[in-house]
């Protein structure tokens, strides 16, 4: 009897085990998963990032078409439909490795090396370029609900604001490695780094460790369940909160597939993922 009964529990934990690794926990935290439903053309050039413009209904991509610190005069954005279209291969030209990107009142932000570039989204042009003083790679952007702009620099461990026509370091602390994708979430600004995500107040600037063991991190959304979606470069999509441990939810590593500086679409629970060198966007639908 108490053999069977030692059999029976080990094959209960066994069934526990794998029914969580399968995704199929009854914890609605980890009941998800990702459906492919489109792709675009390879025509786009080392895309980094994606962006919806919700008022226009419409993506836009930043493209480094080249070494992504190299001044080349090659980057470009590119507009694109929510259905995966290209509506507008060189959208804006002239950029050298254009990166991330954030939206406010009618203007497209984007990081470029050492510049923030400002795009006039009903035009179509670049209107202004904010030098960041000794910066050497900056990469995501971000911004608050009061116009705000944050730049990482993973180079140099610290994030930069743009504000009042001014472009200036914002926060710089020794415990922020290799900062890269951002990501307001309330009255903070979340900042995701090599292997974990610090919260930083907007108003006192006051950092604490958010989730840890997260991989490396390069774009991070929200969800509508309050978790965190977060993306590494080698081709990982990984969900997280501050009291589960990390869940893939997708990975295209094996095929040689980047995953870069991700978006999702609420409305129409679509998460978009730039491939890098793989030159496209890829769209899945979450299942909730």
């Amino acid at each position: 009897m108490k053999q069977a009964f030692v059999t029976l529990l080990f094959f209960s934990f066994f069934l526990f085990s794998n029914y969580q690794l399968l995704g199929q926990s009854p914890d609605p935290f980890v009941h998800q998963s990702l459906k492919k439903v489109w792709e675009s053309e390879k025509l786009l050039a080392t895309p980094e990032s994606v962006i919806y413009d919700e008022k226009n209904d419409v993506l836009y991509v930043s493209n480094v078409n080249g070494k992504p610190s190299d001044k080349d005069g090659n980057g470009f954005i590119t507009k694109m439909s929510t259905e995966g279209k290209i509506l507008n291969l060189k959208w804006i030209n002239g950029l050298n490795a254009p990166k991330g990107m954030a939206i406010f009142n009618g203007k497209l932000y984007v990081s470029d090396i050492d510049h923030l570039v400002e795009i006039d989204i009903k035009q179509g042009k670049i209107i202004k370029q904010h030098k960041a003083k000794k910066a050497k790679f900056l990469n995501d952007v971000a911004v608050d609900k009061e116009g705000a702009v944050f730049v990482s620099d993973m180079e140099n461990n610290i994030i930069y604001q743009y504000k009042n026509d001014t472009f200036d370091i914002w926060l710089r602390i020794g415990n922020l490695f290799q900062p890269n994708g951002l990501l307001v979430d309330n009255n903070c600004l979340l900042i995701g780094c090599m292997n974990y995500v610090v919260s930083a107040d907007l108003k006192t600037k006051h950092v604490r460790t958010f989730i840890t063991e997260t991989g490396s991190i390069d774009g991070i959304i929200k969800n509508d369940k309050d978790h965190y979606i977060i993306s590494d470069w080698l081709g990982n999509i990984n969900l997280i909160d501050k009291t589960n441990p990390k869940i893939k939810l997708l990975s295209t590593e094996s095929n040689k597939i980047n995953a870069a500086d991700i978006e999702y679409i609420s409305s129409k629970k679509l998460l978009l993922v730039p491939t890098f060198f793989d030159n496209r966007v890829m769209a899945y639908e979450i299942n909730l």
